[in-house]
């Protein structure tokens, strides 16, 4: 993530499989750790075959099933092969009406233009957009924004002191579909 933040910060954006590679080289380099160019290659492909959660699934059917009318969309700082790949691999397509990659606007969360990116391809106002995510800086910027925000806290950690607050705070994605109000 810092890596994103830099490169957007310096207006050097590459895609977040080379993004991801540096790191990793950069992190291996500080932390004395040998490593091979296969070994990085493997894991930026791992990025491909993540796992959701456990709870996603089950809110997603859910969702689906109870408000059929919403469009629900990934918006993310992935590339697009990758969000592709994750999303067949984990046989989402049916789920998501949009995937949406960063790489279109070519800067990385919590740029501006990211979270304008869902507001043009959905058709609906910001404040109309209700956005989810378990990274606390993604909910800030998100909000920042002005999307309605639903903030997985997980770890319950602290909120991030930006000066924004999500409208909702939940420990687990079975909570989200109880907040709808389509």
């Amino acid at each position: 993530l810092e890596y994103t933040w830099l490169r957007s910060l310096m207006g050097r954006y590459v895609d977040f499989d080379q993004v991801t590679a540096e790191a990793l080289r950069h992190a291996c380099q500080v932390l004395g750790l040998a490593f091979t160019a296969p070994a990085l290659a493997q894991l930026v492909q791992a990025y491909r075959t993540l796992q959701p959660f456990d709870d996603a699934l089950a809110t997603l059917h859910a969702v689906k099933t109870d408000y059929p009318q919403l469009k629900l969309a990934i918006l993310s700082n992935g590339a697009p092969e990758m969000l592709n790949a994750v999303v067949a691999h984990n046989h989402l397509e049916s789920f998501f009406d949009f995937v949406l990659s960063v790489d279109t606007v070519k800067i990385f969360k919590p740029d501006p233009r990211v979270y304008q990116l869902a507001v043009d391809r959905l058709g609906i106002a910001a404040g109309r957009i209700g956005f989810v995510s378990s990274n606390g800086w993604d909910a800030a910027g998100a909000k920042a924004f002005g999307f309605k925000v639903n903030w997985v806290n997980r770890a319950n950690a602290p909120r991030e002191e930006l000066g924004e607050t999500p409208d909702h705070v939940l420990r687990s994605l079975h909570e989200f579909p109880g907040l709808i109000s389509a």
